[in-house]
């Protein structure tokens, strides 16, 4: 082995020590983006509610918000540990293989020009990276700051939001799938789609890594409001 080699070798094993790899999720060290512990824990589930929310037609999940899954959707959005993009993003092609592959095309959930320049991406692009490349396009505009949505209750999430997103030109009568990291109230992606639809899509759904579990009813200005309410949110498959 050469000199340069031998010392290349040395200098990659202090970097090793001084920043070992680590597991996403948990922390523990010696693992790389997701350790066995984390892996075993992350269970797959399909969620799928039917029109949950005003303008949204149908959601699907692979996860429910917990434990670990939700551990991986605050990782990546909040301390950006990107490795993490690549495996949730085979997460979202599998919910769209699966339910979506009858889309027109696919647009991810914009954020605020300000917040992409804090945080440096956009996770539910990021999400988008497995997707056909031809489908995916930039259909929403963010048009203003928001208060982070993650200490507010469900009302002030939706007033929070209201008029926030404007859709750029975009076929009428055309299929939309909208991809976010995950779907808790809603009030995201009811806006998302109100936006998508005032500008000519007939329908709306969203995929997601992960959802929180759904057991009320669908909003009072939800078509499916009046509909029992095992029609609206099926029950999870596992």
């Amino acid at each position: 082995m050469s000199s340069m080699n031998v010392a290349k070798s040395l200098l990659s094993s202090f970097f090793d020590a001084l920043y070992p790899s680590k597991c996403a999720v948990c922390g523990s060290i010696g693992f790389a983006v997701v350790c066995d512990q984390c892996q075993q824990e992350l269970i797959r589930e399909e969620l799928h509610f039917i029109q949950p929310i005003a303008h949204v037609d149908e959601v699907w999940a692979f996860h429910a918000y917990e434990q670990t899954a939700a551990e991986m959707v605050k990782a990546l959005k909040y301390h950006r540990e990107t490795a993490l993009g690549n495996r949730m993003a085979g997460v979202i092609l599998d919910v769209y293989t699966a339910h979506f592959a009858s889309v027109d095309f696919i647009v991810p959930v914009p954020i605020h020009r300000s917040r992409l320049a804090w945080r440096g991406f956009n996770q539910a692009t990021a999400l988008c990276t497995r997707l056909p490349n031809s489908m995916v396009q930039e259909g929403l505009v963010r048009t203003r700051r928001t208060t982070p949505q993650v200490h507010l209750n469900a009302e002030e999430r939706a007033n929070n939001l209201e008029g926030a997103f404007e859709a750029l030109t975009i076929p009428k009568g055309c299929r939309v799938l909208l991809v976010d990291d995950v779907f808790t109230t809603g009030a995201t992606a009811s806006e998302c789609a109100r936006a998508l639809k005032q500008a000519g899509a007939c329908y709306v759904g969203v995929a997601c890594f992960a959802a929180k579990r759904r057991d009320y009813p669908a909003s009072p200005a939800s078509p499916a409001y009046d509909q029992p309410v095992e029609d609206r949110s099926e029950p999870a498959t596992r």
